[in-house]
């Protein structure tokens, strides 16, 4: 049954990329249902943010479930990306630009057709650096699962700021079915030249609990693994604050 439309629908994996910019809008957690949502209000209307859990599957159904139940106005997918190329620092705040689907074992890249933006992608990025933030137009590429960076690169590096999640072509695939304007930026937690650890895999198939698990089994094996740990856990609280900083500044021009 539908709610009360609302005016942005938020889309992330994960609740920790959301909480900082939850906290500062005092979001209300609700009850019900098989995913975690919270409602907010900011100056330009009612929203709602959901996290959808790890992948395309998931993010391909709790896209269809909040967009059938809050009927939003504005899809918005964020959350935590890795960089393909050098020039993207960690905390950088990568904006859609253009979207693709990447398929590693066939070594297949295929540009996919998105709803326009509910902002011209121009004055958006002027206003976030304005915000004091680290901004790039790039290519959202999104990939089934965590992929090794140094074995693909060769593929992507031709495309402008490529940065690589598991979610976003599937939330633009809902988006784009329902004629809804689709926005989808991404912060760096992972350089060009930094590998995603084994552990992570992890979230995408068993869910944070058994993340947490397979995290200690791995710095358990090797107790020398705890600084870079620590430096992703660093950088998970960087992007986080960032997304909330970008988020904000989204939502008032959306």
């Amino acid at each position: 049954m539908a709610t009360a439309p609302v005016t942005a629908a938020l889309l992330a994996a994960l609740s920790q990329e959301v909480q900082p910019f939850l906290r500062r809008v005092r979001a209300r957690r609700l009850s019900g249902g098989d995913l975690p949502v919270w409602e907010f209000t900011t100056k330009t209307g009612k929203g709602v943010a959901v996290a959808s859990g790890m992948g395309e599957d998931a993010a391909l159904r709790a896209a269809a479930w909040v967009l059938e139940r809050y009927q939003p106005q504005v899809v918005i997918s964020l959350g935590f990306g890795g960089a393909v190329t050098p020039e993207l620092p960690p905390g950088a705040v990568v904006l859609g630009e253009s979207y693709w689907r990447y398929e590693p074992e066939a070594q297949a890249l295929q540009e996919l057709t998105v709803p326009s933006s509910p902002v011209w992608s121009g004055d958006l990025t002027e206003r976030l650096q304005a915000a004091g933030l680290p901004v790039f137009r790039g290519s959202v590429v999104t990939t089934r699962g965590i992929i090794h960076k140094a074995s693909h690169q060769v593929f992507l590096t031709h495309l402008t700021h490529p940065v690589l999640d598991l979610e976003t072509t599937a939330t633009a695939g809902v988006a784009h079915d329902r004629n809804l304007p689709f926005l989808a930026f991404r912060v760096i937690t992972d350089t060009a030249g930094e590998e995603i650890p084994d552990f992570l895999k992890s979230f995408a198939q068993e869910g944070e609990r058994a993340a947490l698990g397979a995290a200690l089994a791995w710095l358990a094996a090797n107790p020398r693994r705890l600084p870079l740990l620590f430096r992703l856990w660093r950088r998970s609280r960087l992007a986080a604050r960032r997304l909330a900083q970008a988020l904000e500044v989204v939502l008032a021009v959306s």
